[in-house]
């Protein structure tokens, strides 16, 4: 059993296991307080630039844009700290050997990806781009809209302002 299931195992209430890290209880398995306030800011660098909620970062889900946060998490990590992939694996409940996958799916794929690439940026310039503020925005019109022809009215409205602005 790996050193966050430990910890994550210990804070279940009825004996299971919980499969969603919770942050008072993963401080246990760093090594000290400023390696998990430095994780913490990783992940929440990484929970803004995705548009995710921060603790959906972590989870074990495998819808695109959580494991593609859970790769430039990984990714963010290797290359602004001096973590070794064995810690970063403790640290996101993967093994090395996961942890280079991801570092290598960031790094191959970016080339040929637009979306991959400007988050690769974005990593590696520690700054989040303001286009990705767009899409924040099509997504809330897509929850606050309830018909198809008011969303699409909603969004289109939105890609000509936003047009407006950066020209």
């Amino acid at each position: 059993m790996k050193t966050q299931e430990k910890c994550l195992a210990k804070s279940s209430t009825n004996g299971e296991k919980i499969t969603q890290p919770r942050w008072s209880n993963i401080g246990k398995c760093f090594k000290n307080r400023s390696d998990e306030l430095v994780f913490k800011d990783s992940v929440k660098f990484i929970s803004n630039l995705m548009q995710i909620d921060t603790r959906f970062v972590l989870d074990k889900s495998r819808v695109r844009d959580k494991v593609i946060a859970r790769h430039a998490l990984a990714y963010y990590l290797r290359t602004h700290t001096q973590f070794t992939l064995e810690y970063i694996g403790e640290m996101m409940n993967k093994d090395h050997s996961s942890i280079i996958h991801s570092i290598r799916m960031i790094e191959d794929t970016a080339p040929f990806d637009i979306y991959l690439g400007t988050i690769k940026d974005s990593i590696d310039n520690k700054a989040i781009p303001n286009h990705f503020s767009l899409r924040e925005l099509i997504l809330n019109a897509l929850k606050t809209y309830s018909t198809p022809n008011t969303r699409t009215e909603a969004i289109l409205n939105i890609i000509a302002n936003y047009e407006k602005q950066s020209t």
